[in-house]
């Protein structure tokens, strides 16, 4: 799932890791432009599609 940097607003930045913790997907980010980091947490049951691609 591809995110936008929260600092300098660049945008398709491919997660850098990715780790499932129960029915919680986390994916780590850092910003190919300004170095920036930053993690996302969602619920797998929200994504349907993606929770197959989790597993």
């Amino acid at each position: 799932m591809k995110d936008t940097c929260p600092n300098c607003l660049e945008r398709d930045i491919e997660p850098a890791l990715k780790r499932r913790r129960g029915q919680r997907t986390r994916h780590g980010y850092q910003c190919p432009r300004c170095r920036q980091q930053w993690i996302t947490e969602r619920l797998d049951t929200a994504y349907p599609a993606e929770r197959q691609d989790a597993a």
